[in-house]
């Protein structure tokens, strides 16, 4: 089975080849450390976990796609080190933006936690990761599951263990094409933790043992920052001209085609609604330029904060309801958000899935998204059940809905309110992951604190 994998990605590689080649070209993806790709672990890897303690620590394999997986495990983390600080913690990721956040988090090679790239599935590539770290225990984190690596884990006894598991109905329906290798990969895991009971059932339909099924809340609830107050974020306003009387409207991590509907929100509303004004923060760079260009198409000025760095010592004019702010940097959301009156979840009315909404929600802020957010159901399930979000299909039920806030912000504020309590409703998942996987290594449980 291994061999007849390796000649099928393979051929995927070489079809798939001319696209991955634009995108490199376009967004700089792909470019960069293919020896981690292909297996190879760094050196300075082998050295760190083979220093300290004479007694073998146990070592687990923590792996995160990108910077969203990245995030909803740093508490988790962070519970298995004070539980045990002997425990060896290596981090996967695949992505570069993950990789980056990866080590600015943690460091590199420390001997308590290092970073390394998951490699492609190619039997070859993963046995040699493997080899080379050794890992007793495996965290897949939401569904990252590749048959050639559950293959040659099991082969070396390591135990592997799904969290935070998420699978839309979209990708259920692709699954069920290849059931059978499916129904192998999952019952060569010994549990699944689930965010919601739809998704268990997809698991179980698709071969995972139902007494290895348990539903557990998404962990990005924990992660979730409820703070009333978000650090440089009243800098950030001075810099680019939010004042205390704007109300603020925030299109976060829009996709490409959504700042269209947010332009022609805010020029219907900006009329009545004087003080309101208009944020966009683009989810990907490669976007920035389309949103710019069509800021100034619809009689805009575009206010970049690239040329509004908070080291800036000119004063500045607050910003102006002909000016739109654009985001063209990363990191700086959650400050936004902060600065809100209203919030819009991007990625939710062109279908990309959605954008997570726990970040705005969790500050309390109304917040509003579209019907494609398959990537988010057990957020957006909680939030319209508990009154505490709006769902909207196009830009004039985007418009009716921001005119009903600004129309009436006490019932706006309430809504905000009741998102937050939602969330915090659901916490604890970290400890119960943690628990589960600290007993799993015969270490005492974390208790809370």
């Amino acid at each position: 089975m291994a061999w007849l994998l390796d000649i099928l990605y393979l051929l995927g590689l070489l079809l798939a080849a001319p696209v991955l080649a634009v995108k490199s070209l376009r967004t700089g993806k792909y470019r960069r450390d293919w020896s981690g790709r292909l297996g190879w672990v760094r050196p300075a890897i082998h050295q760190a976990l083979a220093a300290g303690s004479s007694t073998p620590a146990p070592r687990v394999l923590i792996h995160c796609v990108s910077v969203g997986e990245l995030l909803s495990t740093r508490r988790l983390v962070h519970e298995l080190r004070r539980c045990q600080p002997a425990i060896r913690i290596i981090i996967s990721v695949t992505t570069d933006a993950g990789m980056e956040r990866a080590l600015a988090i943690y460091g590199g090679d420390g001997p308590e936690i290092s970073i390394v790239r998951y490699p492609l599935d190619f039997s070859w590539a993963v046995r040699r990761f493997l080899k080379s770290l050794r890992p007793d225990l495996i965290v897949l984190t939401e569904l990252e599951t590749w048959p050639n690596f559950i293959s040659a884990a099991a082969r070396q006894g390591a135990a592997i263990r799904v969290i935070n598991g998420r699978m839309t109905q979209r990708s259920f329906f692709r699954y069920r094409l290849v059931r059978p290798l499916m129904t192998v990969m999952f019952r060569r895991i010994e549990c699944f933790g689930v965010q919601t009971p739809a998704i268990a059932a997809r698991f179980i339909a698709l071969g995972a043992l139902p007494d290895r099924v348990e539903v557990i809340p998404t962990l990005k609830f924990d992660a979730a920052d409820f703070a009333v107050a978000v650090p440089g974020a009243e800098t950030m306003a001075a810099a680019v001209g939010i004042a205390a009387e704007h109300a603020l409207l925030v299109g976060g991590s829009i996709g490409l085609g959504e700042q269209k509907a947010l332009l022609e929100c805010h020029a219907a509303l900006r009329g009545r609604w004087p003080e309101l004004r208009l944020a966009l923060a683009p989810r990907q760079p490669h976007v920035w330029p389309r949103v710019i260009t069509d800021v100034r198409r619809y009689g805009y000025r575009p206010v970049l904060r690239s040329e509004r760095p908070d080291v800036s010592a000119a004063p500045v004019t607050p910003l102006r309801s002909d000016e739109v702010f654009v985001l063209d940097g990363m990191g700086e959301l959650k400050k936004l958000y902060s600065l809100a009156r209203i919030v819009f979840s991007g990625r939710s009315l062109v279908k990309l899935g959605g954008s997570d909404m726990i970040e705005a929600a969790a500050l309390g802020k109304p917040c509003c998204f579209g019907p494609y957010t398959f990537n988010f159901e057990q957020v957006v399930e909680l939030l319209l059940a508990a009154d505490a979000a709006a769902l909207v299909h196009d830009t004039a039920e985007l418009t009716r809905q921001v005119e009903r806030w600004l129309a009436d912000p006490a019932a706006a504020a309430a809504l905000g309110r009741r998102a937050a309590a939602a969330l915090i409703a659901q916490r604890g998942a970290t400890l119960r992951y943690a628990g589960q996987i600290t007993a799993r290594l015969s270490m005492p449980a974390p208790q809370p604190r």
